[in-house]
């Protein structure tokens, strides 16, 4: 299995703005909500691209993830990343 960095995994991410840019990116993340005490399943998206979020949630290591094939916008934990375009992180 291939393997991306850390470091290169986010420059990947920044590459793929939603509406700015034609990249998108399949990525597979788990899930994490501690305030609602939910998480702990496995997202997958195939086509993506990142999104806007308040200011508070990029502090948190988050981003905003919208998925072109349903248009579902959502938060994900960037340290929470198993896999990106098919790629195992690592750090």
């Amino acid at each position: 299995m291939d393997k991306i960095s850390y470091a290169d995994m986010l420059k990947l991410l920044d590459s793929c703005r939603f509406q700015a840019s034609d990249e998108t990116f399949s990525i597979t993340f788990l899930t994490c909500d501690k305030t609602r005490g939910r998480g702990g399943e496995w997202r997958t998206v195939e086509r993506g691209q990142i999104c806007g979020l308040p200011y508070s949630v990029r502090e948190n290591e988050m981003r905003g993830l919208v998925d072109l094939e349903s248009g579902i916008k959502t938060a994900f934990h960037i340290q929470l990343v198993f896999k990106i375009n098919g790629k195992r992180i690592f750090k």
